[in-house]
């Protein structure tokens, strides 16, 4: 657990000119009654010394209790449960993300670590190669780091400041971070093993094909960006709670419509969001949708530029011209519409009522490119 900050603190300890103030606002009983839980919990005293010095005693809380008992290992240690190298174990280890300094004394690793490793080994040297091995956990470090922080900041924001405000002792909050860790955490790992593995029989039954350089997947998709109109001037004049409402009502608002209608939201760019579908029909759909949906809302307009064709798919995201042009047909369309190109049009046929804009150059194409808005269904 990151503990919370209070102007500059970690954990509650003051942080002055880089160095970490002995008693720190918790006073001198809530230090010893964070060792006496940490001891409690199973941390060594050379952990619990660390944790204090440094201000980490939530997140040591945190790391005992997922290590369930056991001890952690050293990274040697590590690489040798695993069956790896010293050199193999780094390269994995920085693959997925994970830092080799700590600010927490000597690098812990938790022994689940050195127990599922041996996957990515496997891989690397029997069924992927080196290169596609360690892409992939590249993947499954950032994935996996998006989905810490999602975790643990709805904590913070949902639970931990709450109870703060109203006098709940900071050894409180971590007790409990601990208990909701141990109770939660295996149904929320089987949640997500659960979910991959429904992501992996739709990627599966996806139409596909290798690339002329046979090295990557080609799908055919729709690709569409939705973009905020005037978010730039608007974030100027908002607080970071209001900032932070707002992106979150365009991010539900957006995902929940391309959902609706078969898409998958690929990624958040700042005040963007760039989805793709199946078929135009359904690409189409959607981005009518964020349009009236966001007019229900407080958020500015939205207006969404979308193009079809052959992409390139490279760890979950996708790249080529298609992805390019879609990008830059956002600029063309005004607050509320839908702009899309002769290639979506064609692949809608009957039933789409279109407008045909006046041809325009886009940002790193030589032809002007023929564009249509879509009137709605």
């Amino acid at each position: 657990m990151a503990e919370m900050s209070r102007s500059v603190t970690r954990g509650g300890w003051t942080k002055t000119d880089g160095t970490t103030e002995e008693a720190g606002p918790f006073g001198a009983d809530e230090r010893r009654r964070l060792e006496e839980l940490l001891r409690r919990l199973g941390a060594t005293a050379e952990e619990i010394r660390a944790a204090m010095q440094t201000g980490s005693a939530g997140a040591l809380a945190l790391e005992v209790a997922v290590r369930d008992g056991r001890a952690a290992l050293t990274p040697a240690e590590a690489a040798g449960a695993a069956g790896l190298s010293e050199e193999e174990f780094a390269e994995l280890w920085r693959a997925l993300g994970l830092s080799a300094a700590s600010s927490v004394g000597p690098q812990r690793v938790a022994p689940s670590m050195a127990d599922t490793l041996p996957v990515l080994t496997a891989a690397m040297n029997n069924w992927l190669g080196p290169e596609t091995a360690l892409g992939l956990a590249r993947v499954i470090g950032s994935t996996t780091a998006q989905l810490a922080e999602a975790v643990v900041d709805a904590f913070r924001m949902g639970y931990e400041v709450p109870e703060l405000a109203t006098g709940t002792s900071y050894t409180e909050v971590v007790e409990r971070y601990v208990e909701l860790t141990r109770a939660s955490l295996p149904s929320l790992e089987q949640l997500i093993g659960a979910t991959l593995e429904a992501h992996l029989v739709r990627v599966a039954g996806g139409a596909w094909a290798p690339d002329d350089d046979q090295v990557s997947p080609s799908r055919l998709l729709f690709v569409g960006f939705a973009d905020l109109v005037g978010y730039t001037a608007l974030s100027r004049t908002l607080s970071p709670g209001e900032l932070h409402r707002l992106l979150a009502t365009f991010e539900v608002t957006v995902a929940e419509a391309v959902a609706r209608h078969g898409g998958r939201l690929v990624k958040l760019i700042g005040d963007g969001a760039m989805y793709v579908a199946d078929s135009a029909a359904a690409g189409c759909a959607a981005a009518l949708d964020i349009c009236a949906r966001t007019a229900e809302t407080n958020l500015p307009a939205v207006r969404v530029g979308a193009d079809i064709g052959p992409v390139i798919s490279r760890s979950g995201d996708y790249f080529g011209e298609v992805v390019n042009r879609a990008a830059r047909l956002v600029a063309l369309a005004r607050p509320a519409a839908v702009v899309v190109t002769d290639a979506v049009v064609e692949a809608l046929g009957e039933g789409w009522p279109v407008e045909q804009l006046p041809p325009q150059a886009l940002k790193g194409f030589q032809a002007p490119a023929v564009t249509y808005r879509l009137l709605g269904r």
